[in-house]
């Protein structure tokens, strides 16, 4: 196992992490975005991707009850769109950190598992615009989200990689949304509802802190930052589940 000093698209500190002898001499390796260069990590944390996969599970049975219990027809849509976008992030995720896979599929893999996030915003919004929201405010929603969500979508499967950093600060970017709309969150939240909002916007952020920060790494073979990331992810969808309910039932 060797060290491979790998310098991203932009003016920040160098990054160190193990590589396999056979990927430190590919070639293709030059050629793949930060990410996908990080999903290259040998050997892989222990834990890497097996609470998505469960939670991804999860979704599925959790979803069918979700959907069920939703009075009407409005809300039933509203539930089936959270779901699915539930069970697309963390499945997605699930399936990126299962293996050690080959060097020429993992810069689609990483852009499938970006591309499932962003689609999350929009699905998470989705209840909230047809169940909370009213009006102008319902629309405006529904068009920032998924108008911003097929942008990012597009963004990470252009044929260039953008420069590093870029990518989590859309993702930051999309919770400026928050503020814009708080004026007619305030009105259409009940207490109950507007915790469960917060308390899932405040987990991903700072889930979304330490995934950027890669800190803190406390056991980088078996339970590093990015594990503390798939904690923070799976908490906040359940908050968000959480507010659905509230919602919709």
């Amino acid at each position: 196992m060797m060290l491979r000093r790998l310098r991203l698209q932009s003016r920040e500190t160098p990054i160190l992490f193990a590589m396999s002898q056979e990927l430190l001499e590919d070639p293709r390796a030059d050629s793949l975005s930060p990410s996908a260069r990080r999903l290259l990590r040998r050997p892989r944390p222990r834990c890497r991707g097996i609470l998505h996969r469960w939670a991804a599970l999860a979704t599925i049975p959790a979803g069918a009850v979700l959907v069920v219990g939703a009075d009407g027809t409005r809300a039933k849509i509203a539930c089936l769109t959270f779901a699915f976008g539930a069970f697309a992030m963390l499945g997605t995720s699930a399936v990126v950190h299962w293996r050690d896979w080959p060097i020429e599929r993992v810069e689609a893999l990483v852009r499938f598992d970006h591309a499932a996030i962003f689609l999350t915003y929009a699905t998470t919004a989705t209840p909230i615009a047809l169940l909370a929201l009213d009006g102008n405010a319902s629309v405006w929603l529904l068009c920032a989200t998924w108008v911003g969500a097929a942008a990012g979508i597009i963004l990470e499967w252009a044929p260039f990689h953008p420069p590093a950093g870029v990518v989590n600060a859309i993702f930051f970017a999309f919770g400026g949304v928050v503020p814009v709309f708080s004026p007619w969150l305030i009105d259409a939240f009940t207490l109950s509802q507007g915790i469960w909002f917060v308390a899932g916007l405040l987990t991903y952020a700072l889930g979304a802190f330490i995934v950027g920060a890669r800190f803190p790494d406390p056991w980088t073979d078996v339970f590093g930052y990015h594990e503390i990331w798939h904690v923070f992810v799976v908490v906040a969808t359940g908050a968000h589940y959480g507010l659905v309910i509230d919602l919709a039932w």
